[in-house]
């Protein structure tokens, strides 16, 4: 037993020993993350213990992965999960960016992230070698058995960069290249693999990992893929997007039982609602033995399940949140619950000069609820959160003076109880500190005019007035593009496409500016809808979103970002319009169709059956009201779980406004959020570019 922050975690050799926490607002469905947790764990060192050309157990692998973030998730989040890991007997409680630890049944002389290998900057060891020879040459003669890339069919280039690799290789015949797809290969990237030799090639195997869902957090699931909105949107291919998440539904109602009642917002959402239910009328058919039950699905551990494209909603992650978890995100940056920092910002203490960009140590943060102080403060408004740390170091302090103080005789038990409390308060410090110093970087960005500019031209934006000027100058500064792209989208966004001849000005500025190669950016902005052409002299004022923000009262200009009772403290006064979509969900279309007639696509709501039902089928019965039974008085009694499913991304904006919701008394549910991917407007445009 291991006590890490307010939690008691429980670990178990055997999955039968694990003793779940009981069920919280972030942690309705204990069973779920643990039963996701152990699967993919499972699956990866099944994949990692097995030898593919021998029975030996003391092969030795190198592993190599197509993206930083993919070595992230599976060597920090599936191998080590950050949620039970403790830093015993360390003065710190960060890693190194290249150290992970591995079970002793695993012999891995190092890990190689693909791409890093096109960087003129990256040392060796980052960096992929040429061959076996000079592999051999910088890291100490280690000699090599096995190759294992891990890559995502999405990424063609990735496949590619592999194959190239593994033929530079090929000399090497004793060494041998397993090349796991996950969550499996796709026809084009079988096709690939084939067309370039390697689907025959004796020292060459593909596997595939059936991990598809990943718990980030007890109440945060994710699909971590990447490039939903450019594979729906741009490409105009989203069918492997939409089988993905399919499964990955079907994945979590294996473990919860059948989710009575489903909706769905936008055309991708109806896609997967009606993939989901294909395949499950298939696996019906497919049965030796078919159920006799007939009539509803009868609730399980999740009571309902919203999925929304992330279509609907293009506003919010074009904005910039000020909860301090989103502006962690939008200023360092969040990949699977760590983040990348160097290692002054977070020990100041021991930087006495300025080092070169050679020198600089990186190292790798972990974020996430096993830190009880981070899982308070993750939420908080900018405005808040800084005094809130202030009060938290003076009351370290206070405990420790009072103990420590020499009037004031000290009986054993007091001992004893301080004795015991000092590693949990040595590591409450060692938290403490960290977020500090993260909170003032944070801070110090949040505090310079261009930001507080920048906030005051996104909510003009917001409130119907066109800031052109702004943009103009914007780009004459030389403004970080993608910063700019956000604006420029949120501009279009809510004004029903920008005026034809600001366009025109516009776009021939930041081809001077920024480079020819955005063009290329600008055109598939405007293929996923988020940049569009106005043609008119007037500005449009029945544009879709100035409908909705009066209608669903977006902007909340008068709510207390210390002490909220609303969600729009979240960005001091809008409210994401996906969450009031879900709030206005939960008590019912009945009076307010005239919202829906605003969004992209149609609402699907469907009940799932005993035996079950095709979607054609599945409509012809009546709506129901999302919640139906739970508008009584929840005082005291356990609330149900809704679970809320992002295809296309979801930002941290999104996910504070949710927990503020599954919080409060007065809303129905508990909610867990599911996702395609956690993103900030930053990361889905340069997705598209």
């Amino acid at each position: 037993m291991e006590d890490i922050g307010s939690q008691t975690v429980i670990v178990a050799e055997k999955e039968a020993d694990i003793i779940l926490p009981p069920p919280t607002a972030l942690n309705p469905v204990p069973v779920l993350p643990v039963a996701l947790r152990v699967d993919n764990r499972e699956q990866l060192l099944g994949l990692l213990e097995s030898d593919p050309h021998s029975a030996s157990s003391t092969f030795r692998q190198l592993l190599v992965f197509g993206t930083e973030s993919l070595r992230t998730l599976l060597l920090r989040q599936v191998m080590s999960d950050p949620h039970t890991r403790t830093f015993k007997g360390k003065k710190k409680n960060w890693d190194d960016l290249n150290s992970f630890q591995y079970p002793k049944t695993i012999n891995v002389v190092g890990t190689i992230v693909l791409h890093n290998h096109e960087k003129a900057d990256e040392t060796p060891q980052s960096a992929f070698p040429d061959d076996a020879t000079s592999w051999d040459n910088y890291r100490d003669g280690k000699q090599i058995d096995v190759v294992t890339y891990f890559l995502r069919p999405t990424d063609v280039a990735q496949t590619q960069l592999a194959a190239r690799r593994i033929h530079a290789w090929k000399k090497q015949i004793r060494i041998h290249h397993r090349v796991v797809y996950l969550p499996q290969a796709s026809a084009l990237i079988r096709k690939i693999l084939n067309n370039m030799g390697l689907t025959t090639s004796p020292n060459v195997s593909i596997q595939q990992l059936q991990m598809d869902i990943f718990p980030l957090e007890t109440d945060i699931l994710s699909l971590e893929y990447d490039d939903a909105v450019r594979e729906s949107e741009v490409e105009q291919t989203p069918s492997n997007l939409i089988t993905t998440v399919a499964r990955s539904i079907l994945k979590l109602q294996d473990v919860v039982g059948k989710i009575p009642h489903i909706q769905s917002y936008g055309a991708l959402g109806e896609e997967v609602v009606r993939k989901t239910l294909d395949i499950t009328v298939d696996e019906y058919l497919a049965r030796d033995r078919v159920e006799e039950e007939v009539g509803e699905v009868m609730g399980g551990q999740v009571d309902a399940l919203v999925i929304i494209d992330r279509k609907v909603d293009m506003v919010t992650p074009m904005l910039t949140p000020l909860t301090y978890e989103g502006l962690l995100d939008d200023v360092v940056g969040i990949d699977c619950g760590f983040i990348n920092v160097d290692v002054d910002v977070i020990n100041p203490e021991d930087s006495t000069e300025k080092k070169s960009d050679a020198k600089r140590e990186i190292v790798s943060l972990g974020v996430n609820a096993s830190d009880s102080l981070y899982n308070e403060v993750r939420n908080q408004h900018v405005e808040k959160f800084g005094s809130f740390l202030q009060n938290q170091a003076m009351a370290l302090r206070q405990s420790h003076a009072e103990f420590t103080s020499q009037g004031k005789k000290k009986d054993l038990s007091e001992i004893h109880q301080f004795v015991k409390n000092i590693p949990m308060f040595t590591q409450n410090l060692r938290s403490l500190t960290n977020h500090i110093h993260l909170a003032e970087l944070v801070k110090k960005t949040s505090e310079e005019p261009l930001f507080r500019e920048r906030w005051q031209t996104e909510r003009a934006m917001l409130e119907g007035e066109t800031c052109y000027e702004t943009l103009e100058d914007l780009v004459a500064y030389q403004y970080a593009p993608f910063k700019f792209f956000r604006l420029l989208c949120l501009q279009s966004l809510c004004s029903n496409g920008i005026k034809s001849s600001r366009y025109d000005a516009l776009r021939r500025d930041i081809v001077q500016t920024y480079g020819y190669e955005y063009l290329f950016v600008l055109e598939n902005l405007e293929l996923a809808g988020l940049l569009s052409r106005r043609e008119g002299l007037w500005m449009d004022t029945t544009s879709p979103f100035n409908n909705l923000r009066k209608s669903v009262h977006l902007i909340n200009a008068e709510v207390d970002t210390v002490d909220p009772d609303d969600i729009s403290y979240v960005s001091s006064g809008y409210a994401p319009l996906s969450v009031r979509i879900l709030q206005t969900a939960v008590k019912g279309w009945n009076t307010r169709s005239e919202i829906l007639r605003e969004l992209p696509g149609r609402l699907i709501d469907v009940i799932q059956q005993n035996p079950p039902e095709e979607l054609s089928a599945a409509l012809k019965r009546p709506m129901k009201k999302l919640g139906a039974d739970t508008d009584q008085d929840t005082q005291g009694k356990k609330k149900p779980t809704l679970m809320v499913m992002y295809v296309g991304g979801v930002t941290y904006m999104e996910i504070a406004a949710l927990r503020f919701l599954s919080k409060r008394p007065g809303f129905p549910f508990h909610i867990i959020i599911c996702t395609s991917k956690i993103i900030n407007g930053d990361k889905l445009l340069k997705s598209l570019a």
